[in-house]
């Protein structure tokens, strides 16, 4: 059986939260697939009178590191600097919860996710992970009243190519 990565979280009113990813499932992570189904999954119910938006990134790095951030903006948020994130970072020996992720997502004059940036800082105080990422194509999906909008990504850290994913959930 695959090892599930868990991120755990307090939503705005106090609900928990869960978003999972199979690990083998975010190591074979396909860009191309971005319109379909995600590679995680949310347990538990969002809340979208007290959430404005939930963004996902699930990536994977050529050099065997794998990327799993969740940034969920509560209704009424100036900006992301009140999201609520939580991120994981790790590979075939296992995942690190991070001690802080900071994700950064730009938007073109489309309202389209265009680029990413991330800061990923692990427990030991140290210097943080720096991973960016430009869009090379992007899906909308209207799931009941949510709509999701993802970006397949081209990433790059620390001289190490990889692909990822970036979902954004909000209403409308």
């Amino acid at each position: 059986m695959t090892e599930v990565l868990a991120l755990e979280f307090t939503g705005p009113a106090g609900e928990p939260l869960r978003i999972e990813w199979q690990a083998d499932a975010l190591a074979a992570l396909d860009p191309a697939a971005a319109d379909g189904d995600p590679v995680w999954r949310l347990a538990g119910e969002l809340d979208w009178d007290e959430i404005e938006a939930l963004r996902i990134l699930s990536g994977r790095l050529d050099d065997g590191r794998l990327i799993a951030i969740a940034a969920l903006r509560p209704a009424g948020a100036a900006g992301h600097g009140e999201e609520v994130v939580a991120g994981a970072l790790g590979g075939a020996e296992g995942f690190d919860q991070l001690a802080e992720a900071l994700l950064s997502t730009e938007y073109g004059q489309d309202g389209l996710p265009s680029r990413v940036g991330l800061e990923l800082y692990r427990d030991d105080g140290g210097l943080p992970v720096r991973v960016a990422g430009d869009a090379t194509a992007t899906a909308t999906r209207q799931e009941g009243p949510t709509r999701r909008v993802s970006a397949a990504l081209a990433l790059r850290s620390s001289g190490s190519a990889g692909v990822g994913v970036l979902d954004a959930i909000a209403i409308g």
